[in-house]
């Protein structure tokens, strides 16, 4: 699904990724780890199109520069404020001439999966931050794009909603036949939803580290894995 071949990028002189190269396989959840200003968003920028690499290529589905297959969910929710959470969520299917009939059934849906249901009508400023950022990643998955793109999702969720939405989300994987790139600083978050995560330290990745059901129900597991990352984040730090 999405290729990186030895990406460079270079801001203010300042080399943010040095040769950084890795594949996802369709259906994937992939997290990426890194502390801040390792370049984890300037990644999902490179993916989308939005910034270009300086060295190296970027391919979607064998393809290069395709961000009409990519759904990027940014930290900000960036909903319209004038807008009630089911016309934002109504919007990509406006502006894409879809047929509104079937997208407001399958919109329903998911705000009732995501425990948003009677929040149809209200609008944004009305919502805590985590039913905003909940109504952002419906948004997302009502795009239709094979390619997911999620900058931390969990961030503004208590500890509850967020196992809820572990799995949630693979549950949707499944269901929308969905490949997602995550990005996030919680070991708890990557560790719970990840089929892979890549530490991305130094400008490169550092590790790979595949994810199995007995590590994510293994606390002894889980947490010799988390200390191997820490490793892993603090070598490249020092690097």
């Amino acid at each position: 699904m999405l290729q990186l071949n030895a990406v460079h990028f270079r801001y203010q002189k300042k080399n943010i990724l040095k040769g950084v190269s890795f594949s996802v396989k369709e259906g994937e959840i992939l997290v990426l780890i890194g502390t801040s200003g390792s370049g984890k968003t300037t990644l999902f920028r490179l993916i989308t199109g939005l910034i270009s690499p300086l060295q190296g290529s970027i391919l979607i589905k064998g393809k290069v520069h395709q961000p009409q297959l990519t759904t990027y969910m940014r930290q900000e929710d960036l909903l319209l404020p004038w807008r009630t959470v089911l016309s934002n969520l109504l919007l990509g299917s406006e502006l894409s001439s879809q047929e509104q009939k079937n997208a407001r059934p399958e919109a329903l849906k998911l705000l009732n999966r995501l425990g948003l249901a009677g929040y149809e009508e209200a609008y944004p400023h009305e919502l805590s931050g985590g039913m905003r950022q909940r109504v952002s990643l419906a948004r997302s998955l009502l795009q239709h794009r094979p390619l997911m793109l999620l900058d931390e999702p969990f961030a503004s969720l208590d500890v509850i909603i967020r196992e809820q939405l572990y799995s949630i989300l693979k549950e949707i994987r499944e269901q929308y036949k969905k490949t997602i790139v995550m990005v996030t600083h919680d070991f708890r978050d990557a560790i719970s939803i990840a089929d892979r995560i890549l530490v991305l330290s130094g400008g490169k990745i550092s590790g790979s580290y595949p994810i199995n059901r007995e590590i994510q129900e293994n606390a002894s597991l889980k947490e010799a894995l988390m200390d191997q990352i820490r490793s892993n984040l603090a070598m490249g730090n020092c690097a």
